[in-house]
This record gives C-alpha cells, structure tokens and sequence, in this order.
C-alpha cells in the first residue's frame, strides 16, 4: 500500500466512524424522543447504510482490489453489496426530501424510480452494463439538493437548517462523484485514482459533519 492510500485509508476510517456515530447518536435521539416518526428513523437508517456501505467499499478498494479498475468485475459481488448499502442510504435521504416537499402528494414516484432502477442495476449479470445502470440511479439523487434549496425558500424558519443540510449533502456527494468510474477515467490524465480517493475523502468528512448537523438541528432538537 503506498504512502497516499495509507493516509487516504485513516481519513476513509474516519469517514466510517463518522457515519455510524452519527446513526447512533440520532437512534439515541429517536428513542428518547416523544415524538417518533418515520422520518426521524429514515435518517438513522440513512447514516446506519452509508456507514456500512462505506466498511465494504474500503475491503473491497484497498485489500481486494487495491484501487486497480482492471480487476473490479473479479469482487463485483463485494461491489453490489457494498453498493446496495450506499444505494439504501441515499434512498432514505430521498424519500425524506421527497416527502418534505410534496408531503406523499406525488405518490413517491422518485423513490419509486429509483428503487426500480437500483433492482435493475444490480441483478444484471455484466459488471459494466450494471454500473452503467447504477449511475442512473445515482442521477435520482439530483432531487435531493433541489429539494433542500425549495425548502430553504418557502419555509424561512427553517432556512438555516435547510442550507446545511444543502451544503453537508452537496460536499459529501461531490466527495461521491470522484469515486464514480466515468470520473476516475476523466480525471486520470491529471489526478491519480489514489490521489482522487484521498480528495474524496476529505471532502467527504465535512459534508458529512455538516449534513449531520443540519439533521439534528432541524429534525432532533427536541
């Protein structure tokens, strides 16, 4: 393991403890709380997959492929599981926004699509082919930032929590965006695969922070 996946390694242990602290911490919150809801328990479950989305990626990553794309498809099951825990949490986070904003009205027709284009994605047999459909899944978390910034605003009272929740989920999903292959490809002539994973990691760890933050604030205050 070379120098840069060593410190990349730590800050991605970092970004794993963050995530399942988090969980805990609004799990502990929820279960005081008098007033329990779905959405509350959306948010734990959110962290809770990332969390573990995010201890599957590492293995697979760093022991079973060592960053090499080439050898990918030979650990695609590792792969899927890992993903369909990172899937599961940005679902949780868009069918919160989803219903933040349209309050069921539009018979959750995104996360609807999306768990469509997610079962898809990860029963087709050809590694690339699934990928390729898994990255139009990931195109449904678009919503997720919209719908933040409508919230921010119709409803001032919340705006400040609403604007962290924006900036937390927009840093951590561009720290998401460097990992996809399209990127990695693109990126290759100016950034190695190991560098750009050390840079998705610290973006990563204050989007998550701040995103985590938003959350309690505006949804675990009492």
């Amino acid at each position: 393991m070379e120098l840069v996946d060593e410190i990349a390694f730590g800050f991605w242990i970092v970004v794993i403890i963050l995530f399942l602290s988090s969980a805990l911490i609004l799990l502990q919150k929820y279960i005081k709380s008098e007033e329990r809801n779905k959405v509350k328990l959306a948010f734990c479950f959110m962290f809770l997959c990332l969390g573990l989305s995010r201890i599957f990626l590492v293995y697979f990553d760093y022991f079973l492929t060592e960053l090499n794309p080439m050898v990918y498809e030979n650990y695609q099951f590792m792969w899927k599981l890992a993903n369909s825990f990172e899937l599961a949490g940005l679902g949780f986070l868009i069918i919160v926004s989803e219903y933040a904003v349209f309050q069921g009205k539009d018979y959750y027709l995104f996360i609807l699509g999306f768990t469509v284009v997610v079962i898809i994605g990860l029963l087709i047999p050809d590694f690339f082919l699934s990928q390729n459909v898994l990255v139009y899944a990931v195109a449904f978390a678009a919503f997720i930032p919209l719908s933040w910034i409508y919230l921010a605003i119709k409803i001032p009272p919340t705006r400040k929590n609403t604007i962290l929740i924006f900036i937390g989920f927009v840093l951590f999903g561009i720290g998401l965006i460097f990992l996809s292959v399209a990127v990695v490809e693109a990126m290759a002539p100016i950034i190695d695969i190991h560098r750009l994973y050390l840079l998705s990691a610290i973006l990563q760890i204050p989007g998550i922070i701040i995103l985590a933050i938003g959350i309690k604030k505006m949804y675990f205050a009492r």
